[in-house]
Order: structure tokens, then sequence, then C-alpha cells
């Protein structure tokens, strides 16, 4: 069995292919890797998956430390799991593979609640990004982190977060921004 550095290290060496969208995320039909994507500046597609919880009246998230080989972002806490949409998948498809893949969790696409799109140019990196909540009411010791992706969770408020992000913001891989969007985003949904 492969250890987690063992296993990214794998992982990054199977650079995967990603199917070229326009800006509103229509399949163009050509197909590119991962890295040229970024190189290039094309667009394509990708998945984040917030995990949160009521907890007494208080929607908390669980933000993960990223792990310190990953090639973005790296030792920095990041708010949601997930990852680019391979060719030939469904978003739907990739959310369920991103979380088996960085939490160990099975789920179904029924899990989840669907939330908004994004687009984001960013020169290079240029993404459509189909957002998700599922509701994780279970024990952390359910979660398994094999493939080295993940160091550590911890459940945090939004508020908690944005503090966080603002105090150090080198810290963390998102913005206060974006944080504020998806908060209005998940209570919009109403999670029970």
């Amino acid at each position: 069995m492969k250890t987690g550095i063992q296993a990214l290290s794998f992982f990054n060496m199977l650079e995967e292919y990603l199917d070229i969208v326009d800006e509103k995320g229509n399949l163009t039909g050509e197909k590119e890797l991962r890295s040229v994507c970024h190189e290039k500046g094309l667009w394509h597609q990708t998945v984040h998956i917030y995990f949160y919880r009521n907890n007494d009246g208080v929607i908390e998230l669980l933000p993960h430390l990223r792990s310190k080989y990953k090639s973005s972002h790296p030792n920095r806490w990041d708010t949601r799991f997930g990852g680019h949409v391979e060719t030939g998948q469904s978003m739907n498809e990739a959310a369920e593979r991103e979380v088996k893949e960085e939490t160990g969790i099975k789920i179904e696409i029924n899990d989840l609640l669907r939330g908004l799109k994004r687009v984001y140019d960013g020169g290079a990196n240029k993404e459509v990004t189909q957002v998700y909540y599922y509701n994780f009411d279970d024990d952390l010791g359910r979660l398994t982190f094999d493939d080295g992706e993940v160091q550590e969770v911890r459940w945090m408020n939004f508020d908690e977060i944005e503090k966080e992000i603002i105090k150090n913001p080198e810290k963390w891989s998102g913005s206060v921004k974006g944080l504020q969007l998806i908060k209005k985003d998940l209570l919009q949904k109403n999670p029970q």
C-alpha cells in the first residue's frame, strides 16, 4: 500500500485530459492535458464540494489543510474539496469521484445540494466551476486521506473562517469575497 506522499507523487505523474469548454461551460469537442489548459489559458471545468453541518443553529464548514506536496496552494487551508472534471465526465460524476478520492467517502449525487455555477478567469487558469454542498453530520474519523492531498480538517463557522483569512491570508487558498458568496448561496438553500 502506498503512503500518502507516495500516492500523491504517483497522482501528480498521472496527468489527466480535460474537456475544453467556452466561458459558459459549453463543450467545444476538444480536449487537452491539464497542464496545457493552465499554460494556454484554456477554459475547462472544475467542481467544488463544501462539507457543512448545522451545529446548534450555526452553519459550519469543514476546511482542510492542503498537503505541502500539492502543486497549487500547498500548506494552505481550503474551504472546499474538489478538482478538475476529466474528459468524458459530467460535473456530477466528477463531484462523486473527488469526494471519494479526497475524503474516502462514497457518495451519490443525490446526497449533494447543487449550488451556484462560478466562472473564474484567472488569466492562465480559466474555470467554469459547479459548486456542491454536502451535509456531513458524521464523525470526522470516518474521513480518510490516503491520497496524501489533505493534512488535517477542522470545523469552523463562517465568521471564524473570515477572521482567519483576514488575519492570515497567506495561510488560505480562498478569499473573503469568495467565502461570502458561498455563505449567501448555502444559506439560500436553507440547509437543515
